[in-house]
């Protein structure tokens, strides 16, 4: 189905059209089925990418909870 299938759509409103996206989205019945979004699998592909060109860089789990308790205190 394509927007161009949905009666009066071109008269909808932007804040229409992202309500009806919302309901859309939230109407999905498995959303394990649903490809994560572009934008995550892109940032999955940069953070590849860094952890290539320098491994070292990475912190172990244990590692980062240290470094992130000791900010709070």
């Amino acid at each position: 189905m394509r927007v161009t299938d949905i009666p009066n759509f071109d008269k909808l409103s932007d804040r229409q059209r992202l309500e009806l996206a919302e309901e859309l989205i939230m109407s999905v019945r498995s959303r394990e089925s649903l490809p994560p979004p572009l934008l995550h699998e892109l940032d999955i592909e940069r953070r590849w990418a860094d952890y290539e060109k320098n491994p070292s860089a990475v912190l172990s789990e244990e590692q980062f909870w240290k470094q992130v308790l000791r900010q709070r205190s």
